[in-house]
């Protein structure tokens, strides 16, 4: 019961994430306004970033349900914690850039 709360959990967090984040995405290729496609870009760098953060410190201090490991086939169960590790990293660099104020690349800030 407890497993299945936290699964429940799990997607109730990451499956909006993704959905805006690809919505986003693939909305900026449908834009044509520079100065909107700058600002969706660093949005998108936003929710990406905090999808990585969660799911590198979701995966590195757990071993609940996850979308990013299958240890149903595995006789191994425990997993390696550098991958997660270097998730989280790569959440706070796209959040840091995000931050500073890049978005996708080679879209220029509008003046």
């Amino acid at each position: 019961m407890e497993t299945s709360k936290f699964k429940k959990v799990y997607l109730l967090i990451n499956l909006p994430l993704l959905l805006m984040f690809f919505i986003l995405l693939f909305s900026s290729f449908f834009i044509t306004d520079n100065g909107a496609v700058y600002y969706i870009g660093i949005i998108a760098r936003v929710i990406l970033g905090i999808w990585c953060v969660f799911n590198g410190i979701w995966n590195y201090f757990t071993d609940y349900y996850s979308i990013l490991k299958n240890n149903r086939f595995r006789k191994n169960k425990k997993i390696q914690k550098l991958a997660w590790w270097l998730l989280f990293i790569l959440g706070v660099g796209c959040l840091i850039t995000a931050f500073i104020g890049y978005g996708f690349n080679n879209v220029n800030k509008p003046m």
